[in-house]
């Protein structure tokens, strides 16, 4: 028989690969972030500009490049499709939970790592996150790896430490910029503190590492600001970057609370785990590794919670941290709260498309009534039966507490990853994103030269079609592609396409 080692380690394996690898190319891209990544990466091959990022024919400053890069690389392979846009941060994601456990196991032991990382792997954010067609997936594996390597660095002196510090720390400054530097350094100071290790501050500061992390991250800057001068300047350093932090960007905002209902629901189904962990605080405090940990995860908490612009996926910088504090508690301690949490998120899910219906006769917005409208079709009675199932399946574990610990949240990681990855999301993606897929594909193929747009929410409208668009009032004559809640006062002469409060039509005169 194999041992309960290997057998975790077995289980582990094959459900980090199913949680960010199965079915990616199932839905469509999701706008307007997805879209802005996949369709930043094909102007760039349109153009043979490597460099600069533009969007519709419109440079952007918002990301270094290097998410674009890889997705290039992939369609090299597999083509231009959803597959090959999500799938390097897709492979991030895997190397991500595998720092994961490498450094939990190594600092702690085998079952808190098993544990931080099936925390990890099931959580409803980054499951989500970690294998959309975004930076975050890169930038999240890039920290990880440099905040682990760092306090290995502090704790053993070793210098191949800060010099893998500096490679991860070089891939994150290039996947998405200076917060890649930022949470490390102030992290660090703070640990010293903590600790009073003032030495570590001189030994940071190795000419090998720096250099490294320069050849990987600077030629880029370099040739940006080249290209662009003091606009990149401007659009990337200031205004992308110290601006966010300022003022709410494209109204999102939030007080200062913001980020805890953000927490609760992007941990589960293991919330409460991570929960109960911080009721052992003092310990936490008192150990050089978990309040290394702690304080990681409290100042991009803080830091993020003071931010003027509030995007859910920002706390995601400090999930890791919180995961290893879940694993070690998981591992040391008996009547885990494994089963309720999953169970409250698992009737959520099956009750809500069902019960939107009954909301439509509150609902004045136009785009939002015929979203509605589909609901039915893509969440129909196969979704019901099957989160019924899981729901059984949860209930099973439940009545069955003498089952392992291992076995119990392995199932419920289970039920998540089945529920957003089979059933959830690719329906999401049909309701909301498929009639933009489409609406693109039918204007591709019958050669439309001239598209308007209203406005610039559904960048993945241009990778799908290959086509650019005005970004104005349509006048007689044109084709127009938006929400149908944005025609209101346009005629049209001819509908192409209607599907779920996308249309894209001939505008008539008046």
């Amino acid at each position: 028989m194999l041992s309960t080692e290997i057998s975790r380690k077995i289980f582990l394996v094959l459900f980090v690969l199913f949680g960010f690898l199965w079915g990616i190319g199932n839905a469509p891209l999701f706008d307007e972030d997805e879209g802005f990544f996949a369709e930043g990466t094909r102007e760039m091959a349109v153009r043979g500009d490597f460099i600069s990022t533009f969007i519709n024919q419109e440079q952007r400053f918002d990301k270094p490049p290097l998410t674009n890069w890889l997705q290039y690389g992939t369609t090299k392979i597999f083509g231009w499709n959803e597959f090959s846009m999500r799938l390097p941060s897709c492979l991030a994601s895997v190397f991500w939970m595998f720092l994961i456990y490498f450094f939990t196991k190594k600092r702690l032991d085998e079952r808190s790592a098993f544990f931080a990382t099936l925390i990890s792997a099931s959580s409803l954010q980054i499951t989500i996150v970690g294998k959309a067609a975004l930076a975050d997936g890169i930038l999240n594996m890039a920290l990880t790896g440099a905040m682990f390597c760092l306090f290995d660095f502090i704790q053993q002196k070793n210098r191949k430490f800060i010099w893998a510090f500096y490679v991860f720390t070089g891939i994150g400054f290039l996947a998405k910029g200076p917060i890649a530097v930022l949470i490390p350094g102030v992290v660090f100071i703070f640990y010293l503190i903590r600790w009073k290790t003032w030495n570590s501050i001189l030994r940071l500061l190795d000419p090998i590492g720096i250099l490294v992390f320069l050849a990987i991250s600077a030629p880029w800057y370099i040739l940006e600001y080249q290209y662009s001068g003091d606009a990149f300047i401007n659009g990337f350093f200031l205004n992308h970057n110290v601006n966010r932090f300022q003022t709410a960007f494209e109204g999102h905002y939030g007080g200062i609370f913001y980020f805890i209902p953000v927490l609760l629901l992007g941990l589960l189904p293991f919330t409460a785990i991570i929960l109960k962990s911080f009721t052992k605080i003092n310990y936490i405090w008192s150990k050089k590794w978990l309040s290394y940990l702690m304080i990681w995860f409290c100042f991009v908490f803080v830091l993020f919670s003071f931010s003027g612009t509030k995007l859910h996926h920002y706390i995601i910088y400090g999930y890791s941290p919180l995961c290893v504090l879940g694993g070690w508690y998981a591992a040391n301690n008996d009547r885990l709260p494994i089963i309720w949490p999953a169970s409250v998120l698992l009737i959520l899910l099956t009750a809500i498309p069902f019960l939107l219906p009954f909301v439509v006769p509150k609902i004045s917005d136009a785009y939002a009534l015929e979203v509605l409208k589909g609901v039915p079709f893509e969440f129909d009675h196969f979704y019901l039966i099957a989160m019924l199932v899981l729901l059984a399946t949860l209930l099973l574990v439940w009545l069955n507490k003498n089952w392992s610990a291992e076995i119990r949240m392995g199932i419920a990681g289970l039920t998540m990853l089945i529920t957003i990855n089979i059933l959830w999301m690719p329906r999401l993606g049909a309701l909301l994103q498929k009639p933009v897929k489409e609406a693109a594909l039918f204007a591709k193929k019958n050669d439309f030269r001239t598209i308007v747009v209203l406005d610039h929410y559904s960048p993945s409208f241009h990778f799908y079609s290959g086509l650019y668009a005005e970004e104005r009032e349509p006048t007689a004559g044109e084709i127009v592609f938006t929400k149908i809640d944005h025609l209101k006062n346009i005629p049209l002469q001819q509908v192409f396409y209607n599907k779920h409060g996308y249309i894209l039509a001939k505008v008539a005169s008046k």
